[in-house]
């Protein structure tokens, strides 16, 4: 078992976690800075793993995470989020996400002794010093709440904590960053009382997928930090997905978090280009599959994975390693300090990751190379988890 009680212990809020860092040179042991700090992945898509039976207490070798890969990776705090597709039909949303979570906290409840959910900042403290991993709940996609404010207080008592406003395909009150021909303004006004309340209820507001617009206004009218859970530099990478320089410094100055993705195509403008070509050469093939399948997504799906697979292995022409990845937290603290970055992995929802933090397993390869490059072990333990520890509890309020 790790002993992070004196880390644990000190105040959130305050970041007093760097008062027991200090610089060094670049021959620190990596694995004794990752060992005793504390390590927080803002983003994991493997609910649907669980959804579909999958025991993640066994190792596995396809997919990126498990309750053993998770322990040798020194992961204190993973975010499980519950994905729904935007196209998911009003009436079955709830109970959709509901599903999700259902599995999760039945996947849980059978290895008490090394994992349990988390809701405050309070429990979280005290499952990390016993040894365990914390389980915070998330909602990938603000479909989930079926247009109606009073599922959000649902969801809240269902134990989530952060969601996600909105996903690949605009919602009816909050723009995606990949809608072309918007039908509003970043938010309607239903959106911007979505904002409020989970202000309201100590819910963290995730702005990754949203539009330029939205996250304008959700920044306009917020009063709490927001994340972008699992979002990358659009400066090193111009996918939509990815976020400007004036958004990372609108973020920094709300106080929020960016959890930089792990996948290739946001790492890099190369592999996004790769990736893009093949698509583009089936867009005809695409554009039929969506006009003969459009109101059953699991034939759709199935009839384009051949499209998708060819596009996860064009990818891999390019070795994509753990530099790139920090390349994206260097950007972002050169930008706006080292205050406002963390991880936000993507796990299991990505085909590819870069060489070297290929799983969960693997993180400590990301203090190594955060080592290499001189950090002090104070800004090390705020961006493995430090800053998203005390946006946590800032929102929470405890």
């Amino acid at each position: 078992m790790k002993t992070k009680l004196v880390l644990v212990l000190l105040s959130l809020t305050a970041l007093s976690v760097g008062c027991r860092m200090h610089g060094g040179s670049a021959n620190r042991d990596y694995r004794e800075i990752h060992g005793k700090t504390i390590v927080a992945d803002l983003h994991s898509d493997t609910p649907l793993r669980l959804r579909d039976g999958f025991d993640f207490s066994k190792r596995d070798t396809t997919g990126h995470m498990d309750l053993p890969r998770l322990k040798d990776g020194g992961v204190d705090l993973q975010v499980f989020a519950c994905w729904l597709p935007t196209n998911t039909p009003k009436e079955k949303c709830r109970a959709t996400a509901d599903l999700l979570i259902d599995s999760l906290e039945a996947s849980i409840k059978r290895h008490p002794d090394t994992i349990a959910i988390c809701t405050t900042a309070k429990q979280l403290r005290t499952l990390i010093s016993a040894g365990k991993i914390a389980a915070f709940i998330g909602i990938e996609n603000g479909v989930a709440i079926a247009d109606t404010l009073a599922n959000l207080k649902h969801f809240y008592d269902r134990g989530v904590r952060y969601m996600t406003l909105t996903h690949t395909a605009s919602s009816d009150w909050c723009i995606s960053s990949a809608d072309t021909a918007p039908a509003f303004h970043g938010l309607t006004e239903f959106g911007r009382s979505v904002v409020r309340e989970m202000n309201r209820l100590g819910m963290i507001i995730d702005v990754s997928h949203a539009s330029k617009e939205a996250v304008d206004e959700v920044l306009n009218i917020t009063t709490a930090p927001v994340i972008a859970s699992h979002s990358c530099v659009y400066a090193i990478c111009p996918h939509n997905r990815n976020l400007t320089d004036d958004q990372i410094k609108a973020i920094a100055k709300n106080g929020g978090v960016i959890g930089v993705n792990f996948w290739n195509a946001y790492l890099s403008a190369d592999v996004m280009r790769i990736r893009d070509s093949v698509i583009a050469a089936h867009k005809v093939e695409l554009d039929s599959i969506v006009a003969l399948y459009k109101n059953d997504r699991q034939a759709s799906d199935k009839a384009m994975d051949p499209i998708y697979a060819a596009a996860d292995s064009a990818e891999k022409q390019i070795n994509i390693t753990v530099e790139d990845l920090v390349n994206q937290i260097d950007y972002i603290v050169k930008l706006v300090g080292p205050d406002y970055v963390g991880l936000g992995s993507d796990f299991d929802g990505i085909p590819n990751a870069p060489i070297g933090v290929d799983d969960c397993s693997r993180l400590p390869n990301i203090t190594k190379e955060l080592v290499r490059r001189g950090y002090s072990e104070r800004d090390i333990a705020k961006i493995l988890g430090g800053n998203f520890m005390r946006v946590f509890a800032k929102v929470s309020k405890n």
